[in-house]
């Protein structure tokens, strides 16, 4: 039982009108949005809340999940800090985003655990301190009826195991507290992805899509990189309970050359072909490994 949805950075750093255009006139209708533009109050940002506000009052779009910032003008937001202070800040900051634009709330919110990168020292701290801000969240989680779903993240940052994802969400209900499997952020143990997802199986509330390519998470999309599709797809559908793949991809991909501008209309149209390959993705592989290719024999 899964679903698809699009995260609106897929397709630029603000949602303009051709984004709002592109998204109008696509089978995309689930997305995840996010709330770092309203942290800012320069005019793309505000120009950029107000499309995306549009799209979901006039029905363009539903929100499926939330995407609480990690990054602000003054440097990470780190709700695991060891500092109190600034985990209190980082939570206090991410409650008064849900209050302020419950409009836009779905039924899924990702959050990074921590910034990067982290002391050895510091991962057994973090953990519980991550612990306390998910607590503290509880309340707007059962008032708007949204699960709070801590992201699998690379290298040194804390949630970067199932072991340390399963320490962060199982004390807490299961209807409130999840994870948002990063299949990209995995990086080099892609090869155990369908026994991570068989692991933590009930706890696994969504999925942020793209492939990997075997050096950094640039963000590919699926069957561009080496990711076993056709198992992973496998794994996911044996879950017992609804989850959503929600794709981050596009603008990644040039990200560490600079952003540059992407069409959204390509990019819509890439991630619409692209969940069709996941769903035909066993069909589609078979196919891709028996081929001859014309004058190579």
């Amino acid at each position: 039982m899964h679903s698809y949805a699009i995260s609106l950075s897929c397709l630029g750093p603000e949602v303009t009108a051709d984004v709002v255009k592109s998204l109008r006139g696509s089978k995309l209708r689930l997305s995840e949005v996010s709330f770092s533009h309203a942290l800012l109050e320069n005019e793309k940002a505000v120009e950029s809340l107000r499309q995306m506000r549009e799209m979901v009052h006039t029905d363009a779009i539903r929100v499926a999940s939330v995407h609480l910032p990690f990054l602000t003008k003054d440097g990470w937001l780190d709700p695991s800090s060891p500092d109190e202070d600034i985990r209190r800040r980082t939570c206090t900051l991410f409650a008064r985003l849900i209050r302020e634009n419950t409009d836009l709330l779905g039924p899924n919110m990702t959050m990074h655990a921590s910034m990067e990168p982290i002391p050895p020292g510091e991962r057994r701290v973090r953990l519980d301190q991550c612990r306390r801000t998910i607590e503290e969240l509880l309340p707007l989680a059962r008032e708007h009826h949204f699960s709070l779903n801590v992201e699998y993240l690379p290298r040194t940052c804390i949630g970067n195991s199932p072991d340390e994802l399963m320490y962060m969400v199982e004390p807490f209900e299961p209807e409130l507290v999840g994870i948002c499997l990063d299949v990209n952020h995995v990086m080099d143990r892609w090869k155990e992805l369908p026994a991570m997802v068989a692991r933590l199986n009930k706890f696994i509330k969504s999925f942020h899509i793209s492939d990997f390519d075997g050096i950094d998470e640039l963000h590919w999309f699926p069957g561009q990189g080496i990711i076993d599709w056709p198992a992973l797809m496998d794994a996911i559908r044996a879950i017992d309970h609804e989850v959503l793949l929600i794709y981050e991809t596009v603008w990644q991909l040039v990200a560490s050359n600079g952003f540059h501008a992407v069409s959204p209309f390509w990019a819509v149209r890439q991630v619409e072909n692209s969940i069709c390959f996941l769903e035909n993705c066993a069909d589609v592989v078979q196919c891709q490994s028996g081929f001859a290719i014309p004058g190579n024999d």
